[in-house]
């Protein structure tokens, strides 16, 4: 088995195939506060870090819903109707592939 490659001091990038053969203990060094890069061929494909219990405090959440409803918004003016689109026609789109 190679060696793994130490990215930083808290960061190690494991192959693959190491990675299968060791997910127990990678687990237990990324529960030591480590983090873990997985590659394949060289390329990064995952990383595996430590989950935090901390839930996010009322003004991050209000934060969060007040930037989706900004997207949203945003998105929304993007849309325009098709001028051809009548009251109903929502029936004819459905029962299309029905027949």
């Amino acid at each position: 088995m190679g060696q793994l490659f130490q990215l930083g001091q808290n960061m190690q990038t494991v192959p693959i195939h190491q990675a299968k053969d060791r997910f127990s203990a990678l687990l237990q060094a990324v529960e030591e506060g480590e983090e873990v890069v997985i590659t394949r061929h060289g390329k990064k494909i995952a990383r595996i870090v430590r989950e935090t219990d901390a839930a996010p405090s009322e003004a991050e959440r209000a934060r969060l819903r007040r930037d989706a409803l900004e997207r949203l918004d945003a998105f929304h003016a993007r849309m325009t109707p098709d001028a051809e689109y009548k009251p109903g026609d929502w029936k004819q789109y459905r029962d299309e592939g029905r027949k």
